[in-house]
């Protein structure tokens, strides 16, 4: 007999944890001011993460944070990232985490 199993609750510890691996790599981006390609293939990895487990939370986050949310993993690349960047970059990363903040502290 198999237990069937149970699907995985994405505590907001664990969202937390690989967002700030996605803000990481985004700042250590700009803050050499291109992309390597190790970012790059990182920033693959963390936006598939991203595209599979924000939209079951999406609803935790007002839908301009939401919106914040999704600029910083829609995005084709890193490199594109940053290029399209208008100056609103830190305040979408800052903005984001402050939102993490208060959904753990509400739960």
């Amino acid at each position: 007999m198999r237990l069937a199993s149970s699907p995985t609750v994405l505590t907001p510890d664990a969202f937390e944890a690989r967002f700030s691996d996605l803000v990481e790599l985004i700042c250590d981006a700009a803050h050499v001011g291109y992309c390597k390609p190790f970012m790059e293939a990182q920033y693959t990895l963390l936006r598939a993460w991203m595209s599979e487990h924000f939209p079951p939370i999406a609803a935790e986050f007002s839908g301009r944070v939401q919106e914040e949310f999704e600029s910083l993993y829609c995005t084709e690349s890193l490199s594109a990232l940053l290029i399209q960047d208008s100056g609103a970059l830190m305040g979408r990363l800052l903005d984001t985490q402050e939102a993490i903040v208060a959904w753990k502290q509400a739960n």
